[in-house]
């Protein structure tokens, strides 16, 4: 009996240790992923232009503290800004991504009613009436995050995370579109033709933006916002995330604000 109790109590021991240390392991790369933001921050910030990162979407690889860091910067002012756009190009960012015909409509027409103050659907549309059985109120104004994307019928979780990487809600009603950092894509659905020669070679493909998606460099990004993207991987295949939006304010004393964090 008393053996019994020993190996209870030593089996006990041993799984408080491995909860210990998994969660020690976790601190340490979360810990690492915000030390991934700090060193975009110092990346951006470099006076001599040959070192200074740039806001181009593209991977740097950084080992740091045991871990390994996965680390890109993009321009959020480069993204098609979803609190700005118009019919036309409503249309035309759905129709990016594989849409066309009467679920083009209804994706176009679901996300303006989501957007707009009024209560009256479009054609194709949807209002607050429509979302009662899901438990959800439009905005019914700007959007506030991507991730709104996923709850207006029409549009639903699976083509909101496709379009995540392309657009945006932080871009200022005084910041203009930042072309020569934006994806074509981007460049595309904001262009004043959007329409006049199609979306062939435009349209999105699976699995995140290709090498012949990434942003033309633009360094002048202090006072915009940039998001970072951190994934800390450990040894183990452990993993930790950081994903905020900066501004650089240019002083030394705050330089930079958090505009969000997740």
């Amino acid at each position: 009996m008393l053996a019994l109790l020993a190996l209870t109590m030593i089996e006990a021991t041993r799984g408080s240790t491995r909860s210990a240390r998994a969660e020690l392991d976790r601190a340490r790369l979360t810990a690492a992923a915000d030390a991934g933001v700090v060193l975009a921050v110092q990346g951006l910030a470099q006076t001599n232009a040959a070192r200074r990162w740039r806001p181009d979407g593209r991977l740097r690889e950084v080992a740091f503290a045991g871990a390994r860091l996965d680390i890109r910067i993009e321009d959020e002012l480069a993204k098609v800004p979803l609190n700005k756009i118009n019919d036309q190009q409503a249309e035309a960012l759905f129709a990016a991504f594989g849409l066309q015909g009467a679920e083009l409509e209804e994706a176009r027409d679901a996300f303006l009613d989501w957007r707009d103050g009024d209560d009256e659907p479009r054609l194709r549309g949807r209002e607050r009436a429509d979302y009662e059985g899901d438990g959800v109120r439009p905005r019914d104004g700007p959007l506030r995050s991507n991730g709104e994307l996923a709850a207006i019928q029409a549009i639903g979780p699976e083509l909101a995370a496709r379009m995540a990487p392309y657009v945006t809600v932080y871009s200022p009603d005084s910041a203009p579109f930042a072309e020569a950092n934006a994806t074509p894509l981007a460049r595309r659905v904001m262009a004043d033709d959007v329409f006049e020669d199609g979306f062939a070679g435009v349209a999105v493909a699976q699995g995140g933006l290709g090498a012949d998606e990434l942003a033309r460099p633009d360094d002048g990004v202090t006072g915009r916002p940039l998001r970072i993207i951190v994934r800390a991987r450990g040894e183990d295949g452990s993993a930790a995330r950081r994903d905020v939006v900066i501004e650089l304010t240019g002083n030394p004393a705050r330089p930079y604000v958090i505009r969000s964090r997740d």
